[in-house]
């Protein structure tokens, strides 16, 4: 069963988490969340999905991160795993966590400006460049996109027909 919580206030995060933990509640996930154009108090949020194996229940809470700069305690120090999660949060939304070990960049270079999943980041900011690719051969079986553009010999079911005596597996003694 899957339970919608209250917002936990920001500043009592880390405690209320301490105590979720002494329940028996696992932290199975922690992202942020921008709420511009959708309404709600504060704009930047993190969302985080606990599990309970004991009462088989799961609970999603949303921790409001206030502050002129989006911030929020956090519980690594509760449940390690949650290292990763809040360094994610933190490089695409510009979350600060409060007293993280590490909070550093984790998937985007250290000279990246700005947080890419904000809603206001704006698109096209950064210019993609596409590198050539090889041309695909389509000389054998397997490498085109149909059988019939190799030249193989298909079943109904679309398959490389693989003649008796000339599969992989076969033996060329007997």
């Amino acid at each position: 069963m899957t339970q919608e919580h209250t917002q936990p206030a920001s500043g009592d995060w880390a405690r209320q988490a301490a105590m979720l933990k002494k329940d028996g509640w696992w932290l199975a996930d922690l992202c942020g969340l921008d709420r511009l154009g959708i309404g709600g108090k504060d704009r930047f949020e993190v969302v985080v999905q606990l599990i309970n194996p004991s009462l088989k229940e799961r609970r999603t809470l949303h921790v409001a991160a206030t502050g002129e700069t989006p911030a929020v305690p956090s519980v690594t120090g509760v449940w390690p795993g949650a290292n990763y999660m809040e360094r994610e949060a933190f490089d695409l939304f510009g979350i600060r966590f409060e007293g993280h070990p590490n909070l550093t960049r984790i998937l985007l270079p250290d000279e990246w400006e700005g947080h890419p999943l904000r809603k206001d980041y704006g698109v096209g900011k950064v210019p993609v460049e596409f590198l050539p690719q090889p041309l695909l051969q389509v000389d054998s079986p397997g490498q085109a996109p149909s059988g019939q553009a190799a030249g193989a010999a298909l079943d109904s079911l679309g398959q490389v027909r693989v003649q008796q005596g000339q599969g992989p597996h076969e033996s060329e003694e007997k």
